[in-house]
């Protein structure tokens, strides 16, 4: 063998050797790593049962670690992850839904002018329902006060009210109540829509701004 094939292999041997000893020494018997609740490291060729819902690692011959297992999550962690998981599909959903209106807000009105002349034929509509309404109750109140002052006539004279006198009046006064009672949920009604076209006008106005 020359001089210069001698070194050549020396230097090959030489290399493999540093590997080796980089490599570290091997690790016990076993594949499993695990540290218990005191704190002391074990290695085995299998979690024990007592031990299964802790962190361990799965280890090579080498003492090289092939993969890591983390510990498994307490119901309390389980809970906390599905409401963060939940917080965060409600905000994509809000946040859908936003483009979503805003989306139809620019397609549905060219102007602001255009918003304010529909909320105001809703207003109009629901005025006129409540017009017919309190025509129906001032007819009613009327009838009421008829039948009321026949009864009264009756009693002052020491007669008894008949039951059918007694049945109308209650009608009448069942119906005014419903009128009324239509008439406050129109009210509300008009409320709710001069909120929503409040808010939807100055969501607008931003919009367009933006668009600018």
């Amino acid at each position: 063998m020359t001089m210069r094939k001698r070194l050549t292999t020396l230097f090959l041997l030489s290399s493999l050797a540093a590997l080796a000893a980089q490599a570290g020494p091997a690790a016990p018997a076993g594949t499993y790593r695990w540290v218990d609740e005191q704190g002391r490291v074990h290695y085995s060729d299998q979690i024990p049962p007592n031990q299964s819902d802790r962190a361990y690692k799965i280890i090579n011959p080498r003492g090289i670690t092939i993969k890591n297992v983390d510990q498994a999550k307490t119901p309390e962690q389980f809970a906390e992850e599905q409401r963060l998981k939940d917080i965060k599909e409600e905000e994509t959903r809000r946040t859908k839904d936003r483009a979503m209106q805003d989306r139809i807000l620019l397609d549905t009105y060219t102007t602001e002018h255009d918003l304010i002349e529909t909320r105001d034929r809703h207003l109009a509509t629901l005025e006129g329902l409540i017009d017919v309404s309190q025509h129906k109750l001032s007819n009613l109140s009327q009838e009421e006060q008829k039948l009321t002052k026949v009864a009264a006539r009756l009693e002052r004279q020491g007669k008894p009210v008949p039951g059918e006198l007694r049945g109308d009046i209650a009608t009448v006064q069942s119906q005014i109540e419903r009128e009324r009672s239509f008439i406050r949920g129109q009210r509300a009604q008009q409320v709710d829509i001069r909120a929503k076209f409040a808010a939807d006008l100055a969501r607008y106005k931003d919009l367009k701004s933006a668009q600018n």
